[in-house]
């Protein structure tokens, strides 16, 4: 039988991804090691550059899954009908079951990229393009509910508050806050941004 060369059989690059994420999640960008990213992968290091290419190309690219699994999870809860803010407690509530998953609390692009964002432009326009489509997503949402007659006055403004919400809720994981108390915090916005309306 002939040797194979770069990447092993067992190699899964879904499952390579989402461990390199959680590497980066855990240190940080510029504090996770190429040994470490390995080691989370369960590849040697050969064989990770000929997957991903270096560091910051396998950072983008876990940020993209990161950002493509992250849709998977919560964005069913947007397209639910009912009352508006009820669909947003929901929309909360898996956020924060998301950024529970794994080893390290909080977010892979709020809590990661904004460090880099500056000094590498590619990570910063990954960090932008991800709040874009979060704000723009929940703006779809809240638009439906005023076409639907549900009383909701600024539409934009209410997508802004529910993204700094977010943004809120990502950071506040990252420093160990529990998840009852993060849902509190969520349904404590939405219930400010909506007086009254539904």
């Amino acid at each position: 039988m002939r040797s194979r060369r770069g990447r092993p059989p067992a190699y899964d690059r879904e499952a390579a991804l989402i461990a390199i994420a959680e590497a980066f999640r855990v240190r940080g960008y510029a504090a996770a090691s190429l040994e470490e990213i390995a080691r989370a992968a369960g590849m040697n290091r050969p064989s990770l550059f000929a997957a991903f290419g270096n560091k910051k190309a396998m950072y983008l690219a876990a940020l993209e899954d990161y950002r493509r699994r992250m849709r998977v999870a919560v964005s069913p809860a947007l397209e639910g009908d009912g009352a508006l803010s009820k669909v947003l407690v929901d929309f909360f509530d898996a956020v924060i079951a998301f950024y529970h998953e794994g080893t390290a609390p909080g977010c892979l692009v709020l809590c990661t990229a904004p460090a880099e964002a500056l000094a590498d432009k590619e990570i910063g326009r990954a960090l932008a393009d991800s709040i874009t489509e979060i704000e723009e997503q929940l703006r779809r949402r809240i638009l439906r509910a005023a076409d639907e007659g549900k009383g909701v006055r600024d539409p934009a403004g209410l997508a802004q508050l529910m993204l700094a919400t977010l943004t809120g809720v990502a950071i506040h994981a990252r420093a160990g806050v529990k998840q009852a108390n993060l849902k509190r915090f969520a349904r404590a916005n939405i219930a400010a941004a909506m007086p009254g309306t539904g």
